[in-house]
């Protein structure tokens, strides 16, 4: 069986595989352009975008200059800005599917700014691997109804893409991310690092293969 057969796409069926493209968003790419979450973000995002080419995506172990807030700058020792999740770049409203049979291990609403907002995280087994998939930035009404351990079929739609005014102020995504342990998180889990937390940073994988299942 191949993996499109076993895996639904996260974001659906109904966006064609040619619509996605990798988008760099690097501190070497944004430097002077990306000034700003939202605003400058959209506009960058948006100048990459064509009518055959609207879902980038990507961003796994990338390093990014546009982390300012005061969670992501601890002290120069300890800024983070090592990304270990993948985004995929669409509408606030666009639907967010289970890729796999699992159940709901835990959601939250992190509303702080530049956190998360809604987020749900899943577990799942696919081919003898155990690990958890955190669905972040999706809507405040995403999360509300859900309870912890209740199964989710693969291909049923567990959420919608957030609002900048409900998704912690970003240009609207999908914050997506492989965990192999959840410890002692619930409803969150770090989606920015910094380069020498190296146990994080091993204990996530590239979680692209749920985004196109090919």
């Amino acid at each position: 069986m191949s993996k499109t057969e076993e895996i639904f796409p996260v974001m659906g069926t109904d966006i064609p595989v040619d619509a996605f493209f990798r988008i760099d968003l690097s501190a070497e790419a944004t430097a002077g352009k990306v000034t700003d979450p939202l605003v400058t973000m959209g506009e960058f995002i948006q100048s990459k975008c064509s009518e055959e080419k609207y879902c980038p995506y990507g961003g796994f172990l990338e390093k990014r200059g546009f982390y300012t807030a005061d969670q992501y700058t601890r002290g120069k020792q300890m800024v983070r800005d090592l990304h270990i999740g993948v985004d995929i770049w669409l509408s606030a409203g666009t639907p967010v599917y289970a890729p796999l049979d699992g159940k709901i291990h835990s959601f939250a609403y992190n509303d702080k700014p530049l956190d998360y907002g809604g987020t749900i995280i899943l577990e799942h087994e696919w081919k003898g691997m155990h690990f958890y998939a955190l669905y972040g930035h999706v809507s405040k009404n995403s999360v509300q109804g859900l309870k912890s351990g209740a199964f989710i079929s693969k291909g049923r739609q567990i959420a919608e893409l957030g609002s900048p005014e409900e998704n912690g102020g970003w240009y609207p995504h999908l914050h997506l991310q492989i965990i192999k342990n959840m410890g002692r998180f619930s409803g969150d889990y770090p989606g920015v690092v910094a380069e020498k937390n190296i146990n994080v940073i091993e204990n996530c994988e590239n979680a692209e293969f749920l985004v196109l299942p090919v």
